[in-house]
């Protein structure tokens, strides 16, 4: 009489881990990506919402969205929005997701860019961009982001 055992070599077990393994690390890199994505959507939303901040709160006060001082101002320090809006928390959002947020006007209270830098491409200077003339772009930029969206 033969007794027969039953059950995986092995070798058996190696290469279906390593087959495992590679699988995995597939599926990983895949959902960093779709990470990122999806804090640029976050961030994409919040830009856009800045802007529709600043031109309700422009249609009910009549006084400027941005003041001239915050040319340049980066991480939304010195973001000055109109009273009872909830620029703070979009901003707030902005960063949390690693990004910087640019508010850029000229002298006039009219004309403004809200600026997120998105965190997927990963060089650091690709922006997207909404402005008072109801522009929206995503643009490189090497340098500090300039009055309107190109």
């Amino acid at each position: 009489m033969k007794k027969y055992t039953q059950g995986f070599t092995l070798i058996e077990l190696l290469v279906v881990i390593a087959i495992i393994g590679i699988l995995s690390s597939v599926v990983l890199v895949s959902l960093n990506s779709a990470r990122n994505k999806g804090k640029d959507a976050r961030i994409i939303a919040s830009v856009q919402q800045m802007r529709t901040l600043a031109e309700t709160g422009y249609s009910a006060n009549y006084s400027a969205t941005f003041t001239a001082s915050q040319t340049g101002t980066t991480n939304g320090s010195g973001i000055v929005a109109p009273v009872g809006s909830n620029a703070a928390t979009l901003i707030a959002d902005v960063l949390a997701q690693g990004s910087v947020i640019f508010a850029i006007t000229d002298a006039g209270p009219n004309n403004f860019a809200v600026f997120g830098r998105l965190v997927s491409v990963g060089n650091n200077t690709t922006y997207f961009c909404v402005d008072s003339a109801g522009r929206t772009s995503q643009a490189v930029s090497t340098t500090t982001p300039s009055i309107a969206c190109s």
